[in-house]
């Protein structure tokens, strides 16, 4: 069959999504105990997004802000604590129960009719009727994010196929596909349709200053930060714009004066929209502005960006798609296609959008996501990725029209590239249907066979191929074999709570054994097999210098305490050693044969860091322990 519409192959992506979402039966693995008896047991709803069903409850059936008897009635998984004014804090915007309270009471009402007629369905809202309604709100914004973007491209652009193909692609081979299905009761499809509201409302009405124009932007700007907070920051793209207009030289000032007053009224109307949130952070946490999560959750000074990127669970590294959406959006912004003059400023507006959340996600403290399928905090750039992906598309179309009249070729070439890394998401996704936890894989295991077959042989010689260039900039600089990256990066030997404190750490310390075996991929040289030692695992140096990758998440003051003991030769009395900390000599001592543990501080060496030994042949090294001061 030969599709001829554009709109018969995006009808068939949708209904796809659709139907993974009405498949997912989740239920926690147990259909049959009730619900409300004070124990968690999912039904659509998981983790984070059990405590946002549980805002959602209490807000649209108690009409108040108070979580305490939802969580003590359907559980509290995390423990929630106590804020300052006595209540369960729950630490997550308020504008997700917003837009859920009038899907609940729609929920209510039509479980009160079905009860009518004998459905039997429980009417505290935590059940299999409430949540599907509820949850099909994911469904619909991933929808929505998607046609915005597919919209804007073809504006841009020109031409159906391209934005078309694109749009598909990003929504069946990203992670928003897995929060639209089987992890829908979590705010990232959601926020992708509230952040790609805001930003096509911009990048249609470009080059306007009306107060129509300030209305609109400012109003969809403030609902996109009650999703999320850090979407008040898509703010970038009025910024970029109306800093690109007040340097030409063709404006005169009164037009930059209605320009500016125009980019201050749309921050007013933004955080106007924005009071609901305030009013929630002062019932929860007794004061108008709030980081629920703890000062330590963001630190603005030590992003972690190539890990954010492409580590494990990397946004590029995980979803190629992605990886091409950028580089579609990189080569808009840098020249954009000779269609429509705004074509460059929207790729300036939208590649900033994207700096600035990559930005903003690598500071914060696990910024893995926890247990998450790729990035989902970047769900946000689903229209710059369809953009950037419609880009490129057509890029390679103009560049074939000038060499081949075969249209078809184009269309084969995409449909064959493309259908490979959608393909090989969607057997990812359908690994963790059903609520099952997502697991990581640095390859192959949850994919096809065929896949399979032919990945595993360039991941085994390369690593990730979409971990470059991370992965062989590091290979570069530490000395170590290119598969090396993705395997050392995303694991700490401390990893505090999310809402931890300096003060809260104080005196605390965790142990990382250079000895065992689970430091073996953080080995670069000089270092044997591990072995028995006394009362611990140590692993004898074999050269005279030793080097090992060592990895750190805390940016504060550490003590690090390494042991060590040296296996003197007869006669010898003592050994002189030298410990360098990424390059620096931060010990010098003499090992007279017994134990002996030496110690150095750090501060702010955040991420991976060198740690290097000069000494005798056969030197013991055992554990490292960090110490927060």
């Amino acid at each position: 069959m030969v599709v001829r519409s554009p709109r018969v192959l995006i009808a068939v992506a949708f209904l796809a999504i659709g139907l993974m979402y009405c498949t997912n039966h989740d239920m926690g693995g147990d259909d049959r105990s009730p619900r409300g008896d004070g124990v968690y047991r999912p039904v659509l709803a998981r983790g984070d997004g059990h405590l946002l069903y549980l805002m959602t409850q209490s807000l649209a059936l108690d009409g108040d802000l108070d979580y305490d008897d939802e969580l003590a009635q359907f559980g509290d998984p995390f423990t929630q604590g106590r804020t300052v004014v006595g209540r369960a804090g729950i630490p997550h915007p308020i504008g997700l129960p917003l837009v859920w309270t009038p899907l609940l009471w729609t929920a209510q009402g039509s479980a009160a009719i079905a009860n009518v007629f004998g459905a039997g369905i429980p009417m505290h809202g935590y059940t299999l009727w409430h949540q599907r309604i509820v949850f099909a709100s994911s469904v619909l914004a991933a929808w929505l994010a998607i046609l915005l973007g597919m919209w804007v491209a073809r504006r841009t652009l020109g031409g159906r196929w391209g934005p078309a193909y694109a749009g598909v692609a990003i929504l069946l081979g990203t992670s928003l596909t897995y929060y639209a299905t089987y992890m829908p009761s979590y705010s990232h499809a959601v926020d992708a349709g509230a952040a790609s509201g805001f930003l096509a409302a911009w990048a249609l009405t470009l080059g306007r200053w009306d107060w129509r124009r300030v209305l609109l932007l400012g109003g969809l700007l403030g609902v996109a930060g009650l999703i999320r907070t850090q979407e008040l920051a898509l703010g970038i793209v009025v910024a970029l714009e109306a800093g690109i207009v007040l340097v030409r030289r063709t404006t005169t000032w009164p037009d930059r004066a209605r320009i500016l007053g125009a980019g201050a009224a749309m921050l007013a109307v933004a955080a106007i929209v924005m009071i609901p949130q305030a009013l929630a952070w002062r019932a929860v946490y007794g004061q108008w502005s709030a980081l629920p999560q703890g000062p330590g959750f963001t630190r603005p000074a030590h992003p972690l960006v190539p890990e954010l990127l492409f580590a494990r669970n990397g946004w590029l590294s995980t979803h190629p798609l992605a990886y091409a959406g950028v580089l579609g959006l990189g080569l808009l912004a840098w020249r954009g296609p000779r269609i429509a003059p705004p074509a460059r400023m929207i790729g300036v507006g939208l590649l900033g959008a994207l700096v600035l959340q990559v930005y903003l996600n690598a500071i914060i403290l696990d910024w893995w996501a926890g247990v998450s399928f790729g990035q989902r905090r970047l769900c946000s750039m689903t229209l710059p990725l369809v953009v950037g992906l419609a880009t490129l598309i057509h890029q390679g179309g103009v560049w074939l029209a000038r060499r081949s009249r075969r249209g078809w070729i184009g269309h084969v070439a995409v449909v064959v590239v493309l259908g490979w890394f959608v393909a090989w998401n969607l057997a990812r996704v359908s690994n963790f249907r059903e609520g099952r936890p997502v697991y990581g894989d640095s390859c192959c295991k949850q994919v096809t066979r065929l896949q399979r077959a032919i990945a595993q042989p360039i991941y085994d010689a390369i690593g990730n191929p979409f971990a470059l260039p991370s992965s062989a900039i590091f290979a570069w600089r530490r000395g170590v074999p290119i598969t090396r990256w993705e395997r050392l990066h995303g694991d700490y030997p401390w990893v505090p709570a999310t809402d931890y404190t300096p003060a809260s750490i104080r005196n605390q310390a965790v142990v990382w054994s250079l000895g065992g075996p689970a430091s073996r991929d953080y080995l670069v040289e000089g270092f044997g097999p591990s072995a028995p030692g006394p009362n611990r695992l140590v692993r004898p140096t074999t050269a005279r210098h030793a080097e090992a990758v060592v990895p750190n998440l805390l940016p504060e003051r550490l003590t690090m305490s390494l042991w060590l003991k040296a296996d003197l030769a007869p006669g010898v009395v003592a050994a002189p050693i030298v410990v360098r900390w990424n390059g620096d000599v931060v010990v010098r001592a003499t090992l007279d044969g017994q134990a002996t543990t030496v110690t150095w501080s750090i501060q702010g060496d955040v991420g991976d860091n060198l740690l290097a030994i000069d000494g005798p042949i056969g030197l013991m090294v055992g554990e490292l322990r960090f110490t927060a001061r």
